[in-house]
């Protein structure tokens, strides 16, 4: 009971350090650093840090051999493909936009789990995640900057491509045969996520980061990705594939203020209504288990 309450708590502290990632990217794309050449620094001080640390603390750890094609794909998927799309989205389009668009990971999500392990999907986990796009929907319409259809479209698309390939990441991440330390996970799925990374620092013109751009690099390399995917991997395993990921909405909201506090963006009254219909929705996914329907309708 309290490593889940551990979980969830750990949850919403990591959606609060990525919710914060989409404007240190925008950062690292105005100093002239390219979407490919940003994810693989990030990735590649990330591997080191990750690996040094692990045979360090658990030189004996192994990849089972079953497990190894899982660990590759869900590093393909989970770092090169989903960053790749985070990243050129973020160049296109405002990083709002991003968290926003990536706010559909959960009914992706609910939809995979439904058919590829046979999850049973409750009543109130389909009424959280609609609740959620409702709230995405709100807050959508609330900003005038944000239209999916203007000049930033790609961005947009590129964004929804992320939120697949995250959902891909996390249905492959939720079952493995051995049982792991979060980090092992984590260190092989950003090395084989670096490795093919690589080939398009060769495509990307060269350009040293200034020191802005360094920092921002590192704060992404250290928060957010040595710490946030352990987590993630961690909470992945205690909450399951749709709980984590209804988490995700929560980025969202963190972007929207950090924006109106960072960049003095405003914020609107819908944006606010948005927000809490969001949270209901993650709540209802993430504790509607504890209430059966029969108490809920004899409530009513």
């Amino acid at each position: 009971m309290k490593s889940h309450k551990a979980a969830h708590a750990l949850a919403i502290f990591l959606m609060i350090i990525w919710g914060t990632s989409y404007l240190s990217i925008k950062v690292v794309m105005e100093e002239g650093i390219g979407p490919i050449p940003a994810a693989f620094y990030r990735f590649l001080i990330a591997s080191i840090i990750l690996f040094v640390v692990l045979k360090i603390k658990y030189p004996k750890e192994r990849i089972l051999k079953e497990d190894r094609l899982r660990i590759f794909l869900s590093g393909v998927f989970g770092v090169t493909v989903y960053f790749l799309f985070e990243n050129y989205a973020v160049k296109y389009t405002s990083a709002s936009n991003v968290s926003i668009l990536l706010s559909s990971i959960p009914v992706f999500t609910l939809i995979s789990q439904r058919f590829v392990f046979k999850e049973k999907i409750t009543l109130l986990k389909t009424m959280g995640a609609t609740l959620s796009v409702i709230g995405i929907i709100v807050i959508i319409a609330s900003k005038a900057k944000i239209n999916l259809f203007s000049a930033g479209t790609l961005g947009d698309l590129m964004a929804l491509g992320a939120a697949l390939s995250w959902v891909i990441y996390s249905v492959i991440t939720s079952k493995f045969k051995g049982n792991y330390k979060s980090i092992t996970i984590t260190v092989y799925q950003c090395i084989w996520g670096t490795i093919f990374l690589m080939p398009g620092i060769f495509l990307s013109p060269l350009k040293i980061p200034s020191n802005l751009a360094l920092a921002n690099i590192g704060f992404q390399a250290v928060f957010c990705s040595c710490i946030g995917y352990v987590i993630y991997v961690h909470c992945l395993e205690k909450l399951g594939a749709t709980v984590i990921t209804t988490y995700i909405n929560l980025q969202s909201i963190v972007t929207i203020i950090a924006a109106g506090i960072l960049i003095n963006e405003k914020i609107s009254l819908w944006q606010i209504i948005g927000s809490v219909i969001i949270i209901l929705g993650v709540f209802l996914v993430s504790y509607g288990s504890k209430f059966s329907m029969k108490k809920f309708e004899q409530s009513v």
